[in-house]
């Protein structure tokens, strides 16, 4: 069955009419998958209405976790889900959408260590970029001290940025603060390039300098087209490569693009790349070898958000829950994009549901990705480390 994707976060209006897909070639190097163990339980009890440790408590999943490398250690901390038993991402509850404060480690062996460590709020959805010196994090959205849900009080968007290092002889999380970004956000991208960071949001691109982040974040020229968000991005031969995206009209209507950018910071220009076959938003990118560009998740089927965004909706609430229930999951296939022929190929297909509103992280020779959304509201523990032939 076809799989289908959408843009993480409450529905906003009618859906923009998508360009179709046009037929992909496959091609690039190999990619195998390997199954990894899957994300531990929250050991957060913070509410009755969750039934936290055995024999009740099994991790559900998490979408917008902070996911990165710290030398041999992968750091998964934070992130978003719907806990309650028996209800749904579209049926009321008692707290929500609920935002973590958790924090879990995986070891050289990977398997996950048995430690407690928890951030200092909770926090999902920010842009995290993987360092020698730690996982570098982007703003985000969720409570100041500790997990909460929405329907308790609304989330809150963070201007915060840090380093997060994992400190495996005194087995504890260590937080270094860097310049906050000059506004709250959140699903923003971020990539590395040198000692300057990249980031870009909605209309907005900084960069920080971190050899000398006194001075702060400096503005840059934004992104050609329409202010975007739930973007993906990466850094590629020295260049910062901006790809896909929402955005959304004054009358509430959804746009998802297909377009490409890549901004060169020698000489402060945005260059336009040939459009991806479908939108990506919500996905991942990721480097190999300077010269290609892996994408994963994906959408090629609108009608859906079509139909749900639709007066008819409206006149019958049903309708929404059911297309929500019943959505068949994001987009399989992997998209790799050539810098030396600029062309998009199929890569491969993913071997499980696709995992989207989730970072991708480079450890060792492995590119993993942790848990994530696989539909509107489900989230996966599921654990999956790619390697390129």
């Amino acid at each position: 069955m076809r799989r289908r994707t959408f843009a993480a976060g409450a529905v906003a209006g009618p859906v923009a009419a998508a360009v179709p897909a046009h037929a992909v070639a496959r091609g690039g190097p190999q990619v195998t998958f390997r199954r990894l163990p899957d994300l531990p339980p929250n050991p957060t009890a913070w509410n009755d209405a969750i039934p936290v440790r055995s024999p009740y408590w099994r991790q559900l999943g998490l979408a917008g976790l902070l996911v990165g490398s710290h030398g041999p250690y992968l750091i998964a901390a934070g992130g978003a889900n719907f806990p309650e038993p028996a209800l749904t991402a579209t049926r009321p509850n008692h707290l929500g959408k609920v935002y973590w404060s958790d924090a879990f480690v995986m070891g050289p062996d990977r398997t996950w260590l048995v430690v407690r460590l928890t951030l200092p709020d909770s926090l999902a959805y920010s842009a995290c970029v993987s360092t020698p010196s730690g996982v570098l994090v982007l703003g985000g959205e969720g409570f100041r001290g500790g997990p909460s849900g929405t329907a308790l009080a609304p989330a809150e968007k963070f201007p915060d940025a840090f380093r997060l290092r994992y400190d495996p002889a005194a087995r504890r999380l260590i937080r270094e603060d860097l310049p906050d970004l000059p506004r709250p956000m959140s699903y923003a991208v971020a990539a590395l390039i040198g000692t300057t960071l990249y980031v870009a949001e909605g209309a907005d691109f900084h960069s920080l300098d971190l050899a000398h982040p006194a001075p702060g974040w400096q503005t840059l020229p934004p992104c050609p087209g329409p202010a975007r968000t739930v973007a993906v991005g990466a850094a590629l031969g020295g260049r910062f490569l901006l790809l896909s995206g929402r955005s959304t009209t004054p009358d509430g209507t959804w746009h998802f693009h297909r377009d490409a950018h890549s901004y060169n910071p020698r000489t402060s220009t945005w260059t336009r790349l040939p459009d991806l076959p479908w939108c990506v938003t919500a996905g991942q990118a990721w480097p190999l070898n300077d010269r290609y560009l892996l994408v994963a998740g994906g959408d090629k089927d609108l009608a859906r958000w079509n139909l749900v965004q639709q007066q008819t909706a409206a006149a019958h609430p049903d309708t929404v829950t059911w297309l929500y229930d019943h959505h068949t999951g994001f987009n399989r296939e992997l998209l790799l994009y050539d810098t030396l022929h600029s062309r998009w190929h199929v890569a491969a297909d993913f071997p499980g549901p696709s995992q989207v509103t989730t970072p991708a992280a480079r450890l060792g020779n492995d590119m993993v990705l942790v848990s994530g959304e696989v539909r509107p509201g489900i989230r996966t523990p599921a654990v999956w480390a790619l390697q390129f032939g």
